[in-house]
């Protein structure tokens, strides 16, 4: 009898045994399935936390790209002075070399005026207002023709370019002039015929004259006027860095040829200086279309 109570004993112990084993194989299979758990789920975020830096990096660099094409891609938010549905209006430039305008008659068949309000020597550098240049701004006024004002520039500094500048808004103050100022820049010619002068034997690089344009027409604009450059093909190709003009300048460019040469934008074409102008006493004249489209 004792001896069957001892075996009962030993198989209540075993059967403890058993199931203390089997609670604690359980508990262990538990933690090793919450490990793998937490595993999958530390994992998961990982790949998620990866895919969200990866996505923003993807946004900025798209942004940087979207922000470096619009910085590139020029809006051209300058007035259009002329409503037309032709592909250009006509009109003239003129100076003392004009002589006596009969502006009311000019303004019947020219769409606008582009008046020289003065120039710097080419030899000693001296500003002049040109001598027509009130004559012609009253009688262009009157005549409610739109005016544009240009200069005959042979800076060779920026500084002699801001100097210019301040003289031409010091002249046209209080007049009614809509288009812009033009700052023209072309080498003088001598009696031979040949290139010279300050401008020309100051053999400026084409960077230092386009920083001789820009602050001409940053006074211009700071003066409350538009602002432009009057140049020919050939300069233009050549002796200015076009690209680096300021956006806002407005590009006069003169060529006799059957078509235009230079091969940047330009707004107006001074397609003669042979033309032949009622209400202008002079043998020629200078006439020009000034796109609108």
């Amino acid at each position: 009898m004792a001896k069957k109570e001892n075996v009962k004993k030993e198989n209540n112990k075993n059967v403890k045994a058993d199931k203390k084993n089997k609670s604690s194989k359980s508990k262990n299979n538990r933690k090793k399935a919450f490990k793998i758990e937490l595993g999958k789920i530390k994992k998961e975020a990982k790949n998620k936390t990866i895919a969200a830096i990866v996505l923003v990096f993807v946004l900025i660099i798209s942004i940087i790209i979207i922000y470096a094409v619009s910085s590139n891609t020029e809006v051209d938010d300058r007035p259009q002075f002329f409503k037309s549905e032709n592909e250009y209006v006509s009109g003239i430039d003129v100076s003392y070399h004009n002589g006596d305008i009969d502006w009311k008659t000019v303004s019947k068949n020219n769409d606008f005026a582009i008046i020289r309000a003065g120039y710097r020597g080419y030899t000693e550098g001296k500003i002049v207002e040109d001598t027509y240049f009130k004559n012609n701004i009253k009688g262009a006024e009157k005549a409610d023709i739109p005016i544009g004002i240009y200069f005959y520039s042979q800076a060779t500094t920026v500084e002699e370019a801001k100097e210019e500048a301040n003289y031409v808004l010091s002249l046209i103050k209080g007049k009614d002039v809509s288009l812009p100022v033009f700052i023209d820049y072309e080498y003088a010619f001598n009696k031979d015929g040949m290139h010279d002068g300050r401008l020309f034997n100051a053999n400026l690089t084409p960077t230092e004259a386009t920083d001789i344009i820009n602050a001409f027409c940053e006074k211009i604009n700071k003066g409350g006027h538009y602002a432009g450059l009057y140049a020919s093909s050939y300069i233009l190709s050549n002796n200015i860095k076009a690209s680096k003009l300021n956006k806002n300048i407005y590009i006069w460019v003169a060529d006799y040829n059957e078509n235009v040469k230079y091969q940047g934008e330009y707004d107006i074409w001074q397609y003669t200086k042979t033309g032949s102008v009622e209400g202008v006493s002079s043998k020629y004249t200078d006439m020009n279309y000034w796109y609108t489209k």
